[in-house]
């Protein structure tokens, strides 16, 4: 910043004639134009500038102003700066008037070419489009202004860093598109008032600058962005007296090296939008501070509505545990304002939502995300098929008391519906489903009690999930051996492989689409027995089984980076129930009508899940009723057709599920 100042002294003098000179009182009615041909280095001190405003005059420019100027030279080896326009005064005892009420445009080319500099008390308005652009960012900037006042009330497009220190002041009002670093110091001011479609890229700051010894001291930047009109912040840090208006915000500065954004507000009003980034498990993200430098006695203040927009990152590795403050506010702020998000955001496998935390506004844990919760329904879904395909005797076989010489096959339809899955985070599950089996069994003998078979079935669930949807394809094939004595007593053992693949599709918080696949293999044992009590027709049946399954673990990579890991699990069911039925015989038909009762219990079924590296524990252990009713009708002594309805209503889920079959005997 010394160096601009001690520039500003040099200039007061200058060095060469300019291209034009403002003296006394002036309307120019042509265009002017200044062109490019003006190089420094082919003419030693043939141009500083293209105008330079001097003292007291008064100029009007009714028409388009052009200055095109190059260098190839720098300060070092010739002495002098340049600049597209300056003035040549620093004190405020003398003025001067400058409006352009056409198109200004100022193109600078080389080392130290400022496009305009004001170093003295002028007033210089553009009411026309300004356009300004300087190639050299590092000792060159599009606006310098230590004294005097600019004011750009025509749409604007600036490419090149904005300066105002000291009595400088600068107003940017309408369309404006500006490429560059802003800055206000040592009691500068930059005021900007930007219509809809306006684009600022750069920083933005009112501390000084300690590299240029300035530290600790404050300038007043306001910005007023219209609906439309948006920032990109470029930087680590910047600093603003006043945000207003309904614009938007982004931190789009280097983040690589761990070092997020943020904004420091004095004053906070309107309905501002700001994205910001976030990396909670490093407990790292852009903020919004409200806050005021150590050097102002400014009062300081947050109003108005503001929307922060966060983006989902399901490959996050998070645990639901975090805590992450993205917007902090004073405890001597004067604060009404509210801050809410476009959308719970979605880190990992779980969802954030911001709430207040004293003045400030955090991001805390709610339930895991909608992409996660199905990935993991995998487990319910999964754990309740293997389920409904073991099932029982009864509702697999029929009536097979009776068996063909050659000989039996059988296919067995069902239908149900599962749902109210309580398994905490994993609750509110529900799937609709039906299969169907086909099996052949043959007793050993004619007069022996044993039956042995195999079958094969398929079975397809259509679980619905928060915010979508899935499938479940269950291919499953075992083997059976059925003793059945005279007396009523019979054991009934089933071994049965089953391979799934689940999938899913759903929306997450910002209704983008989300899917995962899964695949899984299973194996099972059930063993059943009950013995049969007649009185005249009516019966009663009591039963026992044990069904034991595993379950492999396996792996889902969910399109949103989330990776999900299901463990494996043994399952082991006990149930307890009886028939309670009436029997209408004759030579070759037979009628059973019944109704049935029970209990079951899952004794094991403790297992778990990964979100990424965030492992959840979960178990299916619990109760439930099996209630149903049914009827078997046997036709001359060959076919056999039997439907079966059945609830379940119990501590982990409900079940409503009709069977169907038909056997035929050779």
């Amino acid at each position: 910043m010394k160096n601009k100042i001690i520039l500003g002294l040099t200039l007061a003098t200058p060095l060469a004639v300019n291209a034009l000179e403002l003296q006394g009182t002036q309307t120019y009615t042509d265009e002017i134009n200044v062109p490019v041909t003006h190089d420094l280095n082919k003419v030693h001190g043939e141009i500083t500038s293209g105008i330079s405003i001097f003292a007291n005059s008064n100029t009007v420019f009714e028409k388009n102003v052009t200055i095109n100027i190059q260098r190839e030279a720098n300060r070092t080896e010739d002495g002098a700066s340049i600049s597209g326009i300056d003035n040549v005064f620093l004190h405020n005892s003398v003025s001067s008037s400058t409006i352009f009420n056409g198109d200004l445009t100022i193109h600078m080319q080389g080392h130290d070419s400022d496009a305009i500099s004001l170093l003295g008390n002028s007033t210089v308005i553009v009411n026309g489009k300004t356009t300004l652009s300087v190639s050299d960012r590092e000792w060159s900037d599009a606006i310098f202004i230590s004294d005097g006042n600019l004011t750009l009330n025509g749409e604007s497009v600036i490419d090149g860093n904005i300066i105002s220190i000291e009595n400088g002041v600068l107003k940017i009002n309408n369309k404006s598109i500006i490429n560059g670093d802003i800055d206000a110091s040592l009691g500068g001011t930059i005021i900007l008032d930007l219509a809809s479609g306006s684009k600022i890229v750069g920083r933005v700051s009112g501390f000084g600058d300690p590299d240029e010894g300035d530290p600790d001291a404050t300038g007043i930047i306001k910005m007023n962005l219209a609906k439309g009109a948006s920032w990109q912040i470029t930087d680590e840090d910047s600093y603003l007296t006043e945000l207003s208006g309904q614009g938007s915000i982004k931190f789009v500065n280097d983040n690589s090296n761990g070092n997020y954004g943020e904004l420091t507000i004095e004053n906070l009003k309107g309905e501002s939008s700001f994205d910001l980034r976030t990396n909670i498990t490093a407990e790292k993200s852009d903020k919004i501070i409200i806050s005021k430098s150590a050097d102002t006695n400014r009062p300081i203040s947050a109003e108005g509505t503001h929307t922060l927009n966060l983006t989902n990152n399901g490959a996050s590795n998070t645990t639901g545990k975090e805590k992450l403050t993205l917007v902090e506010i004073d405890d001597n702020a004067t604060s009404t304002a509210e801050f809410k998000t476009n959308h719970n955001v979605e880190l990992g496998g779980y969802q954030y939502s911001l709430n207040k935390e004293g003045n400030n506004y955090v991001l805390t844990a709610n339930p895991i995300t909608s992409s996660a919760m199905a990935s993991v329904g995998f487990l319910n879904s999964n754990y309740l098929m293997s389920y409904v395909e073991t099932q029982t005797l009864l509702k697999r076989l029929g009536d097979m008391r009776t068996s063909g010489q050659f000989g039996d096959v059988w296919l067995r339809g069902f239908s149900g519906k599962l749902d109210s899955f309580s398994g905490g985070k994993l609750s509110k599950f529900d799937m609709s489903y039906h299969g169907f089996q086909f099996g052949a069994d043959k007793q050993l003998s004619e007069d022996s009690p044993f039956v042995v078979g195999a079958f094969v079935g398929q079975t397809y669930g259509d679980p619905d999930y928060r915010k979508g949807d899935g499938s479940l394809k269950s291919f499953n094939t075992g083997l059976y051996a059925t003793y059945l004595n005279n007396d009523g007593f019979y054991v009934d053992g089933v071994a049965k492989y089953a391979r799934q693949k689940n999938h899913f599709k759903v929306k997450d918080t910002a209704n983008n689409h989300v899917q995962g696949t899964g695949h899984t293999n299973g194996l099972g044992l059930s063993l059943e027995l009950g013995q049969k009590f007649k009185l005249n027709d009516f019966y009663i049946e009591p039963q026992s089984q044990l069904s034991y399954s595993h379950q492999n673990a396996t792996s889902i990579n969910a399109t949103n980076g989330l990776k999900v890991k299901l463990g494996n699990y043994n399952s082991l069911i006990g149930r307890a129930s009886a028939l309670f039925g009436y029997e209408i015989n004759s030579v070759n038909n037979n009628i059973n009508i019944y109704a049935k009762t029970g209990i079951v219990r899952e004794f094991n079924g403790d297992t778990y899940y990964k979100l990424n590296t965030s492992k959840e524990k979960h178990s299916f252990k619990g109760n439930w009723w099996n209630n149903g009713v049914g009827i078997t009708a046997q036709f001359n002594q060959q076919h056999n057709i039997y439907l079966d309805l059945e609830s379940s209503p119990g501590s982990r889920f409900d079940l409503l599920q009709v069977n169907g079959g038909y056997r035929f005997s050779f």
